[in-house]
């Protein structure tokens, strides 16, 4: 503990009061404790108060305490948000807050205090540029900062001192920095170890071995793994058969569990939610891999992590409840489903009168978002539009070429879509159309995959010569403010940069999914399977063709400029499995006179406005 500096020769900068006069310096204490370290918050805070009060010269004393529980790498702005002080407050340590309440009282007209004292210039920050921050805040209102670990020096610092002081908010942070680093690498250690980190996921039971470490099993601490439920493991899978196979949406899901509360145990007392599904879909400890970092603390605040940056174990190192592949359909099949409603019904509004056999299944080509169905005029023509609106800055800055309005008829539609599915599908050459689009060895797929990956690098290569390049001339451009050129060229260039930042993010993310994928030739088994009932789309209903397009997963990307769309199926044991009351002539919705025999193939190329150039693939 320090020992105060003789009272006599001390006076306070900035107040004109001598230590040894009648009048009492009022001084505020600052404390800092963080549950994150092995210690207890409270103790910590009693003896910061008790050295404080001990470093104090006659005269000196405390009016205020001003304390926090809470990391010290915080930035200034963003200290004081936190709760977990309430934990401690009854511990016999006044509060009158922390450090906002602290910095508000120092910059008001008549503080209540003349100095602020600290047990080591470490409490008031663990990071160098926010305690300088502090010391100059303060410095501003006449106020200074002491520790009792430094002389005392109570008419300012002296340039010893303030040498001292830099040194030791540097070693603070680097020690901060370090144990962090430290910290991080024993996770991941652990992790890979596959030891599980947190409470065991629905579906699996933990299952505690004894610490490795002597001295920590013989406090009674423990390791976990994870193995299956007998009961709930079962629910995982039939939730990723739903959605992955059947590609039902999550309130779709959650309906269809606490339908049947005994075979589908809900993970709480309140029944299966929304929310709930969404963390279980989204969970890869159910792949039998060990996965951290998928949410960290940055700046007091937990924030989601991409998943390209995940920790992933090499290998499974617990009983896996589904595959990763299937793992990793159900994220791709959550970001396209997104609001989409599940089933080919109406809709449950009173004024819903029809089905649109395409919705949720066909997209803008310019902006890939889904285009909802309408009905107009006298006729009821239905038309399926774009929501894009240029009149949204967000939406106009996003997709600058975006056509105005899109639109695609139903009519035109139902061209293409048949001539596919009479063709690639239903028709007798499906199998060589199929053989010409994919590859036929696992050498071909992978050579397939490798182009992909070229022409993606080359695009990321342009990107980062336009990026360079928007760099180069917002550095040319004259600085003058009053310059409304410059200013409007600046303000182009920085939009033209975040939209290529934008395009390299999705790229990034397109080569991360292929450097996941393990290329293999086609399996065209199922596609044997189908009949050969040829163009039989015009003789369904509405509601049968929605049913059609669900059982095959149909997507149909819509091209405005030369009305052309491509159309890509999935074929599954569900899509063989609906098929048969789909196709079967006495079901009610089936149109005896559209005049379309089974088996024999319409030709409807000549009907179309242009030819259909795109790709079709199944």
């Amino acid at each position: 503990m320090a020992t105060p500096a003789p009272s006599t020769s001390l006076t306070l900068a900035g107040t004109g009061l001598a230590a040894g006069q009648a009048e009492p310096v009022p001084v505020a204490f600052l404390g800092r404790t963080s549950t994150l370290e092995m210690q207890d918050p409270v103790a910590s805070l009693h003896r910061q108060v008790r050295s404080c009060q001990a470093w104090l010269p006659p005269g000196f004393h405390l009016v205020a305490y001003y304390w926090d529980v809470e990391s010290g790498g915080l930035d200034l702005e963003a200290r004081s948000q936190g709760e977990a002080y309430k934990a401690f407050t009854g511990a016999g340590i006044p509060r009158d807050g922390g450090m906002a309440n602290l910095l508000t009282e120092a910059a008001s007209p008549a503080p209540k205090f003349a100095a602020i004292i600290c047990e080591d210039i470490e409490r008031s920050g663990r990071d160098t540029f926010n305690a300088l921050k502090l010391e100059k805040k303060l410095s501003r209102h006449g106020i200074p900062l002491f520790a009792t670990d430094e002389p005392a020096q109570i008419e300012g610092l002296n340039a010893t001192t303030v040498l001292v002081r830099r040194m030791k908010q540097g070693v603070a942070e680097w020690f901060r920095i370090q144990l962090k680093e430290k910290t991080w690498k024993g996770l991941v250690e652990h992790s890979l170890d596959g030891w599980n980190i947190g409470p065991a996921p629905y579906g699996y039971t933990p299952v505690r071995v004894p610490h490795p470490v002597p001295v920590k099993a013989s406090q009674g601490r423990t390791k976990t793994r994870l193995v299956p439920d007998p009961v709930r493991g079962p629910v995982v899978t039939q939730i990723f058969t739903w959605r992955v196979i059947d590609k039902l949406g999550m309130p779709t899901i959650a309906a269809r569990l606490n339908a049947d509360p005994a075979r589908y145990p809900a993970p709480g007392t309140s029944g299966w939610t929304t929310p709930t599904v969404y963390v279980l879909l989204s969970n890869p400890k159910y792949t039998g891999h060990m996965v951290y970092g998928r949410v960290r603390n940055r700046n007091g605040h937990r924030v989601a992590v991409p998943p390209d940056q995940w920790l992933w174990s090499p290998q499974p190192v617990h009983p896996a409840l589904i595959d990763r592949d299937t793992w990793e359909a159900a994220q791709r099949i959550g970001a396209e489903h997104g609001t989409s409603r599940d089933g080919t019904g109406l809709n449950t509004h009173p004024a819903a009168t029809r089905t649109y056999a395409y919705r949720g299944h066909i997209r803008c080509k310019d902006c890939r978002r889904r285009m909802g169905g309408q009905a107009y005029g006298r006729t009821q023509t239905v038309y399926y539009q774009c929501p894009h609106n240029p009149a949204r800055p967000k939406e106009a800055a996003d997709h600058p070429g975006h056509p105005r309005t899109v639109k695609a008829p139903e009519t035109r539609l139902d061209q293409i879509t048949g001539l596919f599915f009479a063709t690639h599908v239903f028709g007798p050459s499906r199998a060589a159309l199929l053989a010409a689009q994919l590859p036929a060895t696992d050498a071909d797929a992978a050579a397939e995959r490798d182009t992909q990956t070229a022409a993606l690098h080359v695009r990321l290569r342009r990107i980062e010569t336009g990026q360079n390049s928007c760099i180069l001339e917002l550095e040319e451009l004259p600085a003058d403010p009053g310059d409304t050129a410059a200013t409007a060229m600046r303000t182009r260039i920085r939009a033209r940069f975040a939209e290529l930042h934008t395009q390299r993010e999705q790229i990034q993310a397109q080569l991360a999914a292929l450097a996941q994928t393990t290329p293999h030739a086609a399996d065209t088994t199922l596609l044997d399977q189908l009949p050969i009932p040829g163009d039989i789309l015009p003789a369904l209903t509405p509601q049968l063709k929605a049913e059609l397009f669900q059982a095959f997963d149909l997507q149909v990307v819509w091209n405005k400029p030369g009305r052309q769309a491509t159309v890509r199926a999935e074929i599954t044991e569900a899509t063989l499995q609906a098929l048969p009351a789909i196709l079967d002539p006495s079901h009610d919705g089936y149109d005896d006179t559209a005049g379309i025999i089974p088996g024999a193939p319409a030709i409807v190329e000549d009907l179309f406005e242009s030819p259909i150039s795109p790709q079709n693939l199944l």
